[in-house]
């Protein structure tokens, strides 16, 4: 009986040891390649705004080893598409990348919306100089998610605007008409308008050009908007008031991306007085 033990043990033994060379080969671990899993969220300007998405949006992402500097430049961009919660898929395969097969750690930078000038570039156009070219400047912009190492969780992705926001909230004197209101125009002057972002730093080279840069405002004038480069500049504000032209110079100030820079402008006769109230910012989370 115990001869008969003796014999299975070793057959169990000897078992477990061709399992074990299945596993190490020349004494190193097989990692099995897994798939990478992404789910991306919308950080907005405005806090008390929720951004979302609807679903088939498509984004460009690029995985490289972490801390490889140059990594991006000869990382591949996969093109993906969202769902409503954010869930991403691959639009010219069945399957999404695969981790490294070495099990190192990987960074990710994803952009929106995917362009393939964007992708081969790997920096994106930027232009604020009219309402609509600022809207298809509106990128996305992804650096947070970075050090991950091969899983079955998805990767959080947290994507924040590349461009800068300034809004107005505007009152005015009782003696002003709502007519002269309505014809305020503001607009904001000595800015650039037009830059190239870099994929790989997040860090914006700009042009030189400088002109007044239209805002968008509700029908009664009491709130205008207007998207900027996030890069350093004199800052100049110009609005009409009664058929005259005024202007406020409020120095050198750093817009930077993803944050909402909010003032109260107050139109008087004549003129109008204007001030900073707060710089709203989101911490943007790495998920190390």
């Amino acid at each position: 009986m115990k001869k008969t033990i003796y014999i299975l043990a070793g057959m169990a033994l000897s078992s477990m040891m061709m399992s074990c060379e299945d596993i190490y080969e020349g004494g190193e671990e097989r990692h099995p390649q897994l798939p990478v899993q992404m789910k991306a969220s919308i950080q907005p300007f405005d806090s008390d705004i929720t951004e979302s998405w609807k679903g088939g949006e498509e984004l460009g992402m690029f995985m490289f080893a972490s801390g490889d500097a140059e990594g991006l430049s000869s990382a591949t961009c996969t093109r993906l598409k969202t769902d409503a919660e954010g869930t991403l898929q691959p639009v010219d395969s069945e399957t999404m990348p695969l981790y490294p097969a070495n099990a190192t750690k990987v960074d990710f930078i994803c952009f929106y919306p995917y362009e393939a000038n964007s992708a081969a570039s790997k920096s994106l156009n930027l232009d604020v100089s009219t309402k609509e070219n600022a809207l298809n400047s509106d990128f996305l912009y992804s650096n947070s998610a970075k050090n991950k190492y091969p899983g079955l969780t998805p990767v959080k992705v947290q994507m924040k605007h590349v461009l800068s926001m300034v809004q107005f909230n505007i009152t005015a004197d009782e003696d002003i008409p709502a007519e002269d209101l309505k014809a305020l125009d503001p607009r904001i002057e000595e800015v650039p308008t037009k830059g190239l972002f870099s994929l790989a730093d997040g860090k914006l080279s700009s042009s030189e050009t400088s002109s007044a840069i239209p805002m968008s405002a509700d029908a009664a004038m009491t709130k205008a908007e207007c998207l900027l480069l996030p890069a350093s500049s004199n800052f100049t504000v110009r609005c009409n008031v009664s058929d005259m032209v005024f202007r406020k110079k409020l120095g050198n100030m750093s817009f930077e991306s993803g944050k909402i820079y909010k003032f109260d402008l107050h139109v008087t006769q004549p003129g109008f007085e204007i001030s900073l109230r707060e710089i709203e910012d989101w911490k943007v989370e790495t998920y190390d």
